[in-house]
Formats: C-alpha cells, sequence, structure tokens
C-alpha cells in the first residue's frame, strides 16, 4: 500500500511539472505550432493639401437627406455616394454621411445603428488616396465594430483602373477604406 501511494504521488508530481514546462514554454510557441501575424488594416489617407484640409467647415464635411422608402434615392458627399434602393427602410428616413476627419477616408452614416431591408449600395472612391506603401489589392470597405474596436470587411468589388470601391451594406454605422 505504501509503493501504490508513493506512486501515485510521484506521478502527480510528474504530472505538475510537465504542466509547469508547457506552460512556461507557451503552447503557441511550439516548434509545431504556426504563429499567425495579424496585422490590423489601417484607413487610407488622402493626399489633400493640410490648408485644404484646414479650410473646410463642419456644413461642408456633413450632408443629409430624407429619401422615400417608395422610392430610394440618392445621397453624395465628396467621394462617397450612397444609393438607397426603394424599400430599403419601412418610411421616409433621413440618411447622413458625416467626415469626421478629412485627411483619411472614414466616414459615419446615419441614422447610426439604421438596418436595412434592401441592401444600401456604397461608392468610395480613393483617387485623392495616398498609395504610398499600399499594396493597392488589399484595399477594401470596412464597418468600424465599436465593441471590439475593430474593422470588419463587408463584401465589395474595386475597380483598380476607376480607383472605386463598390458595396452592399445591411446597416449603417461608421465605414472607411482600409488595407493591409
Amino acid at each position: 500500500m505504501t509503493q501504490f501511494k508513493f506512486s501515485s504521488v510521484g506521478f502527480k508530481i510528474v504530472a505538475v511539472l510537465f504542466l509547469a514546462v508547457f506552460l512556461a514554454a507557451g503552447c503557441s510557441r511550439g516548434p509545431l505550432s504556426v504563429e499567425e501575424e495579424t496585422t490590423e488594416p489601417q484607413l487610407l489617407q488622402r493626399t489633400i493639401d493640410e490648408s485644404a484640409l484646414a479650410s473646410l467647415s463642419a456644413t461642408e464635411l456633413y450632408a443629409e437627406q430624407i429619401i422615400s422608402y417608395k422610392t430610394g434615392g440618392r445621397l453624395s458627399l465628396f467621394d462617397v455616394d450612397l444609393d438607397v434602393p426603394a424599400g430599403a427602410v419601412a418610411n421616409d428616413t433621413v440618411f447622413s454621411i458625416r467626415i469626421p476627419d478629412p485627411a483619411v477616408f472614414f466616414n459615419e452614416f446615419g441614422t447610426d445603428g439604421l438596418v436595412f431591408d434592401e441592401p444600401v449600395t456604397v461608392t468610395m472612391s480613393y483617387r485623392d488616396a495616398n498609395l504610398t506603401g499600399v499594396d493597392e489589392t488589399t484595399i477594401r470597405i470596412g464597418w468600424f465594430d465599436e465593441r471590439t474596436g475593430h474593422f470588419e470587411d463587408i463584401s465589395c468589388k474595386v475597380d483598380y483602373a476607376n480607383k472605386v470601391v463598390t458595396g452592399q451594406l445591411d446597416h449603417f454605422s461608421a465605414y472607411g477604406l482600409i488595407s493591409d
């Protein structure tokens, strides 16, 4: 019986030591694991002259329009177009675009949190983007998830010749042109 207790204690000690070594080494750093390189996408920057940016007023960085649920409509501001189809919302609704910082391709679409019955098409031009160090094939539209603090990609198409990205939105929040 003494032999059994010693084996049981010895086994526990070996198990605890093994676990301690495993945890100290880090399970994701082993030679058989593959480390993923995760980089946050970056907002595209505009190449607009700083003095031109400084001269823009808040009213020039905001547009709103009531869009009919029966006919739909279009709202545009600078390099952003929202095309709202008929039936996207249940009632006539105020749609808005706000550019909080004209130095980056980041837009707040409102009414914030609005969910659509039919997708709304967003078209963003990046003709004025500073593409230094940017792989153009990684440019896409992402919505900013405030809960996670990260951009979430949306399905979109890029027209490289005209430097335009088009995507379908199912809800409103903040959207930006991002790249890796």
